[in-house]
This record gives C-alpha cells, sequence and structure tokens, in this order.
C-alpha cells in the first residue's frame, strides 16, 4: 500500500514532463501546427512551401516571422484558389510560390516586441 502514492507521484511527473516536452516540440511539429492553423493542409500543393519555411524560422529562433510565413502561405492558398487556379496543377503551385515569396519579401524579420531586424543584427 506504500507504493501507491509513490507510483501516482511518479506517474504524475511524467506526465508533466511530456506535456512540457509536447509544448514545446520539435520545430518541424510545431511548423505543421502553424501551418494547419492557417488552413494549409498536409498534401496539398502549399504544405510544402509552408512547412518548409515555417520549419526554418522556428530553427532559427523566429516564432513571430513562423507564425507570419504560415498566415502567408494561407493565404496564398486562398488568393491562387480566388485566381480560379485549381489545387494540385502546376499553374496553382508556381503561384503559391509567387505569393509566399512576395509575402515573405514584405515580413520584418525579429521580435515582435523589440522591432530588431535580424538582417541588420548579424
Amino acid at each position: 500500500m506504500r507504493r501507491l502514492p509513490f507510483i501516482a507521484a511518479l506517474l504524475s511527473g511524467a506526465a508533466i514532463a511530456v506535456a512540457a516536452h509536447a509544448a514545446n516540440g520539435s520545430p518541424q511539429i510545431r511548423a505543421q501546427e502553424a501551418c494547419a492553423k492557417h488552413g494549409v493542409q498536409p498534401r496539398s500543393s502549399a504544405w510544402e512551401p509552408c512547412l518548409s519555411r515555417v520549419t526554418r524560422a522556428y530553427e532559427w529562433g523566429e516564432n513571430a516571422l513562423a507564425n507570419q510565413l504560415a498566415r502567408a502561405a494561407g493565404d496564398a492558398r486562398e488568393i491562387c484558389l480566388e485566381h480560379g487556379l485549381r489545387p494540385q496543377t502546376w499553374s496553382y503551385r508556381a503561384c503559391i510560390d509567387k505569393e509566399m515569396d512576395a509575402r515573405s519579401d514584405l515580413l520584418i524579420l525579429g521580435d515582435d516586441r523589440t522591432g530588431v531586424n535580424v538582417a541588420e543584427s548579424h
């Protein structure tokens, strides 16, 4: 009977550790979640460009930029669909790349709280 509280405490600690690890997550898992949050679905033409760019931003520690890039991918998807392009076509994929590049060029790199531009600070 004395082991029951010990086992309960051990399991509780393990559950907390697993939850903390999941909250941080790998850059790729975080990128998958961010892309999906902005409407970009796995196996879509926008998925790989979104995933690669957002993962890279998370790897660089640029969380605000990662979120902006995921939003840009979702916006690009909507714009290309509004232009009447059909998903899974070459022209749709080209549109996604063009729109993401255009939006990426407009993003300000850095931390939203400080306004630091990492391009100038490195």
